[in-house]
């Protein structure tokens, strides 16, 4: 129970985060902020300052709230909102959109920075942190990788999760040491290649792990 309190707390500690750090560099800010960029990291989307205040406590907040419903919504009751680790979930996404929201309130205040790092750094982190989630969730339908083959087998769900989330943790250390070293114009297609790569991997391997299953059983 306190465990699951501190990470409730440090969620809320996130969700405010981004709100305090707008308010701080609020007179710094141009009229519009970039806060979509492209394939190649180059900003091609904005946001009216008067309107930040949707991706700084819009986004996160309504992504936590979505969370904590969705054990509610599975009809089958798979997914425990108490449990220690959809309770770290829910803090690594509140985490990722706060640490965007800031990233992209940087760059408006510092207009020459290139974002392609930033954005590698924070979201190889995250991959990281889903990897090794993925490693522990449980078959339902909401969170993990819901293929009709993993939806369909426990064992095949266990086993492509197992070696999906460590594949996906792999991909997220990968991004954050590439970020370093890789031209700016590089590392938004590399990671696109990463996401599409271990996306194909495990909806693959689950189907694999599936065929096998069904013939082990003789039902092929």
């Amino acid at each position: 129970m306190k465990k699951n309190l501190l990470w409730q707390l440090l969620t809320l500690v996130l969700l405010v985060v981004p709100s305090l750090y707008l308010l701080y560099v609020w007179r710094e800010l141009p009229a519009q902020v970039p806060t979509h960029f492209d394939s190649s990291g180059q900003a091609n989307g904005y946001t009216g300052r008067e309107h930040l205040w949707l991706l700084t406590l819009g986004l996160p907040l309504g992504a936590a709230v979505l969370l904590s419903a969705l054990p509610y919504l599975d009809p089958k009751r798979r997914l425990d909102g108490a449990n220690a680790n959809f309770q770290k979930l829910r803090l690594a996404l509140v985490a990722l959109l706060s640490g965007l929201a800031c990233y992209s309130l940087y760059l408006g205040v510092h207009p020459g920075t290139p974002p392609g790092q930033g954005l590698a750094v924070l979201l190889g982190v995250f991959f990281m942190f889903m990897g090794n989630y993925l490693t522990t969730v449980q078959p339902n339908y909401f969170v993990g990788i819901r293929t009709p083959w993993t939806l369909e087998s426990p064992t095949v769900w266990a086993r492509t999760h197992r070696i999906g989330g460590i594949m996906l943790c792999l991909a997220g250390v990968l991004l954050v040491l590439l970020a370093f070293v890789l031209p700016a114009a590089w590392v938004m297609p590399v990671l696109l290649v990463l996401i599409v790569g271990t996306s194909l991997f495990s909806y693959g391997y689950s189907y694999w792990l599936f065929r096998e299953e069904q013939k082990v059983s003789g039902a092929i």
